[in-house]
């Protein structure tokens, strides 16, 4: 049976949003800059976006650079700056509109398009609502989450009752960076963001939700780690010494623990192949039984443009 090629980190602005975002007066805002390109500013001024093909709001013209390059499927994302962003009426609808919006892709695409729930994550009961319409409604495969929520870490309590969600529902997430914890850092360095800053973030947001116990309280949780795993593939043996060190040991004041975490699992890295695809799955340390980490399943995915597809390599 052939293989298929998927691509799982991708991103679309649909033209309604794209259009809002360049109406925006106050950040965050887009502004065009050619016939086919975008800048896209979050608060605080910062680029977090460059959109140079009309592929990136135009699925006709997407379709035709996915077939030029041989990829079959894209699960689609919205990206920064996203309905999270924004004024929380504001975050709400757009949440909802731009969901409508890749449910329509998807439709009008079937096999080509699937598609992440976008929600918002500013007010997390509504997410919840969301989250729940999209599952049962528009059929989503995942999540879209970004590495923090305008500043606030993901291991938040507030944040819960999503987690609970996606638990329930076994559905996986996406996560992505958005404008860092560390940005005063990086302004203070300067260095951009998307040089080092978007790969701390992601790393410090997958490894806070395990270090706090959300993997634990929550065992179906999945993530996909964008950018190729960020900074965590090299931090491996350093993630093991530290859960034995201070989470499993008990010696740190770990906020969000209720009880001392179980040391469990391997923490060994099982990758799935070694050639083609450019994801690879990483056993982390959330949950399990035996003496070093706990372990889920965290896959490591980098994106490219249409016309340089990332390729996960699936049966149809």
């Amino acid at each position: 049976m052939a293989q298929r090629t998927v691509d799982c980190h991708n991103h679309w602005y649909p033209p309604d949003y794209l259009e809002y975002l360049v109406g925006r007066t106050e950040f965050p805002y887009a502004r065009q800059t050619g016939p086919t390109s975008y800048l896209c500013y979050a608060p605080g001024g910062v680029i977090v976006a460059h959109i140079d093909r009309a592929g990136h709001y135009d699925l006709k013209a997407r379709i035709e650079d996915l077939d030029k390059a041989g990829l079959d499927t894209q699960i689609m994302s919205i990206t920064i700056p996203g309905p999270e962003m924004l004024p929380v009426k504001e975050g709400i609808y757009w949440a909802k509109r731009t969901n409508d919006s890749f449910a329509r892709a998807v439709q009008d695409y079937p096999g080509r398009f699937y598609a992440y729930a976008g929600l918002p994550w500013q007010a997390p009961d509504e997410a919840v609502k969301e989250l729940e319409r999209c599952h049962k409604d528009l059929g989503v495969k995942g999540i879209q989450v970004f590495s923090n929520v305008n500043g606030k870490p993901l291991f938040f309590d507030e944040f819960d009752p999503i987690w609970a969600l996606a638990n329930e529902l076994d559905l996986p997430f996406l996560v992505h960076p958005t404008v860092p914890l560390t940005a005063s850092v990086m302004d203070m360095v300067r260095i951009p963001y998307q040089l080092y800053g978007y790969t701390l973030d992601t790393s410090m947001a997958v490894i806070s939700l395990i270090f706090n116990g959300v993997f634990q309280k929550y065992p179906n949780l999945k993530a996909v780690h964008s950018h190729l795993g960020g900074m965590v593939p090299y931090l491996v043996q350093r993630l093991k010494a530290s859960w034995k060190g201070y989470a499993a040991s008990g010696a740190w004041n770990w906020k969000r623990t209720r009880t001392s975490p179980t040391p469990s699992g391997s923490g060994r890295i099982r990758r799935r192949s070694t050639c083609r695809p450019c994801a690879a799955p990483w056993s982390g340390w959330a949950r399990g039984t035996s003496s070093s980490a706990p372990t889920t399943p965290i896959a490591w995915a980098i994106p490219r443009a249409p016309s340089r597809p990332s390729r996960t390599w699936a049966r149809p």
